[in-house]
C-alpha cells in the first residue's frame, strides 16, 4: 500500500459517475443490438453504513438473486439484500455473505443434484466455481439495480441477451482491446456467479449460458442467456458495438 500522509495527495479527484452517459449507452444498446430489457447494475456493499445509505429501497421478502436481477431487468425494480433475504446459497458463499460449508466445498452437495458423476468431479467443479467466500472479507449487502436508474458507479453490469444480442456485445469488446474474452462458463451458478463474480474479480466481461437453477427459478426462455462486463468496460464495449454495427 502506498504511504498515507495528508500531505501527499495520489492520482486526480474521483470522476463523478457520468449518469447522463450511461443512460445514453443503454439507449444506445436498445436501438442497435435491439435489447428488450434493461441491464442491471450489481453494487457489493462491504458495510452498515453504505448499505444503510445507498439510495434503493430494501427488497421485503427472501427470494434468489437471480430472480432479484430479473425483477430489475424485465420490471425496473431496483433492490438492495442481505444476507437474511437469500434463498439460494449458491449466491450467498458466492458473495460472501455467509461461509461456506464442507458439505459444500467436498462436492457432496453439488453431486447430490445428479449432475456429476462423482463427488471427486463434483468437488473438482465447485473448486472451478469463482466465490468470494474464498477472499478474506465479508459483504454486508447487494445493491441490484436497473443501470438507468443507477446514481452512483455499479461493480458490474448485467445484460440478457440471445445469442446474436451476445455477438454483438463480444464485437464491441474486441473492437478496442485486440482480445478475445476468456469465458467462463460452466452451467453452474450462472447468474451469481459467472455473471456477477467472475467479471468483478478478472476485470473482464464475461458470456454464460445460465444454469438450471435460474431457468427453473426465472422461467427464462430457451434461447436465454447473458453478457457481463465490469462497469469501467460499459461505454467503451457500447462504442464498439456501435462501431461494428452491420449493414445487413
Amino acid at each position: 500500500m502506498p504511504y498515507k500522509h495528508k500531505n501527499i495527495e495520489y492520482g486526480l479527484p474521483h470522476e463523478e459517475y457520468p449518469e447522463e452517459r450511461i443512460k445514453k449507452c443503454v439507449e444506445t444498446l436498445k436501438e442497435t443490438i435491439d435489447l428488450t430489457r434493461e441491464p442491471v447494475g450489481i453494487t457489493f456493499l462491504f458495510t452498515k453504513e453504505e448499505y444503510e445509505s445507498y439510495p434503493v429501497d430494501e427488497i421485503r421478502s427472501a427470494t434468489a438473486y437471480c430472480v432479484m436481477v430479473k425483477d430489475a431487468a424485465v420490471r425496473g425494480r431496483g433492490v438492495k439484500c442481505r444476507l437474511e433475504h437469500h434463498r439460494c446459497d449458491g449466491a450467498t458463499t458466492a458473495f460472501a455473505l455467509e461461509e461456506s460449508t464442507e458439505k459444500i466445498e467436498s462436492g457432496q452437495e453439488y453431486f447430490s443434484y445428479k449432475l456429476y458423476s462423482s463427488v471427486a468431479v463434483a468437488r473438482r467443479m465447485r473448486a472451478a466455481i469463482k466465490s468470494l467466500h474464498k477472499e478474506p472479507v465479508s459483504t454486508y449487502g447487494i445493491a441490484i439495480v436497473p443501470i438507468k436508474d443507477c446514481v452512483q458507479t455499479p461493480d458490474v453490469i448485467i445484460i440478457m441477451t440471445n445469442a446474436l444480442q451476445s455477438m454483438r456485445l463480444v464485437q464491441g469488446y474486441e473492437y478496442r482491446t485486440g482480445r478475445k474474452p476468456k469465458i467462463d462458463m460452466g452451467a453452474m451458478q450462472g447468474m451469481c456467479s459467472e455473471l456477477t463474480v467472475s467479471p468483478y474479480l478478472t476485470g473482464e466481461m464475461n458470456v454464460s449460458v445460465l444454469c438450471p437453477s435460474t431457468r427453473m427459478l426465472c422461467k427464462w426462455d430457451e434461447n436465454d442467456m447473458a453478457v457481463a462486463v465490469p462497469f469501467e468496460l460499459f461505454e467503451t464495449i457500447t462504442d464498439g458495438v456501435v462501431a461494428t454495427k452491420p449493414n445487413y
